[in-house]
């Protein structure tokens, strides 16, 4: 299993050796050397040329600045010259000049022990009241030191910006800040920032034209490459390196979901080498866990329009990222969407492609997948089964279907084992729809054979809504809900004579399917069961296995209408759960009982049996549950049809947006949501409403759920 202690320290200074971090460089020595060679041009003169490094978090300018400061004391002429004074990467102290003039007395009385004069100064200034007093003291002293010591202090300050918009907020400050460096005072300044920023992009600013500005660029897919390679070198790992072509493809995949961000690739790249993918759930939501605050960093970093955009782009997972499509989405006008698109670009968190259907349109995309991932699960974290990075993740790391399938023939065979049942699970939702609905049919005859009913049935539910062959669908079709343990046996073999059909061994399927048509007459075949539930009734001793199975019972005999046998295993249920501490089961026994009811017309004694079950699935899974959305239908429908439409709709109303932000969540349709739409769409009707303001109800209601296949919900396509 991977090691899952975090390298977010890994290029921070002091936490690595030089030596380390000159083997690890990959892509910034061409732009340390070129900083070296200004800097020994300007040891013989008194202006200075000022340095401004721009990138994103985690793009290496911290790593930058430590291989200046390595090089800086490995060259004896640099050496002798300068005088490194290093801000620490988050120095939050510092919000007047007076401030920083303090914090670089205070880092050159560490870094200059043999130069009592400074922490004889901080000693001194330190409590000092008067800004003035500290500046007139200090500014003289660092000018007259530096004279005499024929010296430059390179000054090195991460977070500029940061520093300028939320630290020194006074204009003058900053004025004096500029003066400083300009001024003969023998300061230098070398300085980073995610992004630009107004101090240093608008010409009314003290700070405007100051820099020399670099913008430090994302790795390439070759470099990304080499930077694991040579951190597999680092760490002597000889038996990944020895095989190292043959992880070529699994690395440019995490290449893909990093954006080319040196330290998410040394955070992720051990991950893909050991192949863990069994772990890899677990691992990236340890990761995510770690790398929150540094995505939170990152998103502090932006105004709070920038940061809508990058959310609601997160949140676009099925949708082309146009202008116009975010524009709707962030319901702004045109030229405001396009203003911000242009600021994020050019601050290298976007990436701009022409679109390749329409050359006078673009798409979007965050340059970092990684953080586009991060952004998704962090505005629905917990909201779903199927964490939708790793689908992303599945995609790319198995990009054939030969890979797929080889890797399910290896998850099957290892079938029992949790790990390699959830990363099957995973796979079920990666390639072609063809091939996701053989995937899930193939989980349902695994689970089936497993004895476990409940998943055998979510995955022909998942599979009912992809691209079947008659038989297949015939399959999902005719499966139960809620099976009994002898059901599994025939789905088992109806899906092994489905996957005989599809291999097209003709005559085998042939006899296959004559021996099932044979038994599974559907009427035949539910009195079986109901008899053999009858039977196996008196054997249970749990209590809940015995309510179960009575549930199961009247199932049988409601969908074959024999109410009355229905109504009287419902009431022995209702009784035993009434005895039971399972709101659950109570809710559904009484749900059942009133369905039975309202079948037999007691509209009344229905009523109150359904609005108990309401209340306590509303208390037990809260008011959002696809469970409570079934009650809430029930109701309204019985409502409905005593006429009491105006209650109805309210409550038609409310199921459906329950399992319309179901469907949102949980990236694929709920099964019952269709239905749903059909019963709210008969109640509107039957409250006089014309067909064109329904459609632009239920238009508004799956747009309010972010929901993008309306045409095939409103037609039922």
């Amino acid at each position: 299993m991977p090691d899952a202690t975090s390298h977010l320290g890994l290029y921070r200074a002091g936490l690595t050796s030089a030596a380390h971090r000159r083997h690890i460089t990959v892509a910034r020595m061409p732009l340390v050397e070129d900083t070296l060679e200004i800097l020994r041009g300007s040891m013989s003169r008194n202006s200075k040329h000022h340095f401004l490094f721009i990138g994103p978090r985690g793009i290496g300018k911290t790593h930058l600045l430590s291989l200046i400061e390595d090089e800086i004391a490995a060259s004896s002429d640099l050496a002798a010259h300068y005088v490194i004074a290093r801000f620490p990467e988050e120095s939050h102290r510092t919000l007047s000049f007076a401030d920083f003039l303090l914090g670089l007395c205070e880092i050159l009385g560490d870094t200059l022990p043999d130069e009592p004069l400074w922490r004889d100064l901080h000693q001194r200034l330190r409590t000092e009241g008067e800004d003035a007093t500290i500046i007139d003291t200090l500014v003289p002293a660092i000018r007259q030191q530096n004279r005499e010591r024929r010296r430059t202090m390179l000054v090195m300050l991460e977070n500029l910006g940061e520093m300028f918009t939320r630290q020194i907020k006074k204009q003058p400050d900053i004025a004096a800040l500029r003066k400083f460096f300009m001024d003969d005072n023998g300061c230098l300044l070398i300085a980073t920032a995610p992004l630009h920023f107004d101090a240093i992009t608008s010409v009314e600013e003290p700070f405007y034209d100051f820099f020399d500005v670099q913008i430090l660029e994302d790795l390439s897919e070759e470099e990304t490459l080499d930077l694991i390679r040579r951190n597999l070198e680092w760490e002597q790992r000889g038996d990944l390196l020895h095989d190292f072509g043959s992880l070529r493809p699994k690395l440019l995949a995490l290449y893909t979901m990093t954006g080319g961000n040196p330290r998410l690739t040394v955070m992720l790249y051990e991950l893909i080498a050991n192949d863990a993918i069994t772990e890899i759930r677990q691992q990236f939501q340890i990761l995510l866990d770690r790398i929150t605050p540094f995505y939170q960093s990152r998103l502090n970093d932006l105004p709070p329009q920038e940061r809508a955009v990058l959310e609601t782009m997160a949140v676009m997972r099925d949708q082309e990222k146009t202008p116009a499509a975010i524009t709707a989405r962030m319901r702004l006008s045109q030229p405001q969407t396009s203003s911000l698109l242009k600021r994020l670009t050019e601050a290298r968190y976007l990436r701009s492609t022409p679109h390749p259907q329409d050359k006078r349109s673009r798409l979007y995309t965050l340059r970092e997948g990684f953080f586009d991932i991060w952004l998704a699960m962090n505005l629905s974290r917990g909201a779903r089964e199927r964490l939708p990075f790793l689908l992303d993740f599945f995609t790319l790391y198995y990009p054939s279907i030969e890979e797929r399938e080889k890797k399910r023939a290896e998850l099957r065979n290892k079938w029992g084992n949790g790990d390699a049942e959830q990363a099957f699970d995973y796979l079920s939702e990666v390639g072609l729809p063809e091939e996701r609905a053989a995937a899930k049919l193939d989980l349902a005859r695994l689970h089936a054979g497993n004895g476990s009913p409940d998943k055998a049935v979510q995955y022909l539910r998942e599979a009912s809504f992809l691209p079947l062959d008659p038989l297949g669908a015939w399959i999902v079709r005719h499966v139960d809900e809620t099976p009994s343990t002898n059901y599994l046996d025939e789905l088992q073999e109806m899906v092994a004579c489905w996957e005989f059909h599809r291999s097209g061994n003709l005559e085998a399927f042939a006899e296959r399917l004559r021996n099932l048509a044979d038994a599974l007459n559907y009427k035949s075949f539910s009195e079986t069961k109901i008899s053999f539930l009858r039977d196996h009734l008196p054997q249970l001793t749990d209590i809940r296995e015995r309510i179960n199975t009575r549930l199961k019972i009247a199932n049988l005999l409601y969908e074959l209408a024999r109410w009355p046998d229905a109504e009287q295993e419902l009431r022995r249920a209702k009784d035993e759960a009434e005895t039971l501490d399972d709101p659950a089961t109570l809710a559904a026994t009484l749900n059942n009982l009133a369905l039975v009811l309202q079948a037999t017309h007691r509209l009344a004694e229905a009523e109150p049996l359904m609005r108990r079950a309401l209340a306590i699935d509303e208390h037990s899974f809260g008011p959002d549950h696809p469970n409570v959305a079934r009650h809430l239908n029930n109701l309204a429908l019985l409502l409905q049809a005593t006429h009491r439409l105006a209650e109805a709709e309210p409550l038609m109303q409310q199921a459906l947006g329950i399992l319309l932000n179901s469907t949102r969540c949980m990236r694929y349709e709920h099964p019952h949501l269709r239905t749903v739409i059909e019963n709210y769409t008969h109640t509107l009707k039957a409250l006089g409403q014309s067909e064109e303001d329904i459609e632009v109800e239920l238009r508004k209601r799956l747009a309010e759920h972010k929901i993008q296949n309306e045409h095939a919900l409103l037609t039922g396509q």
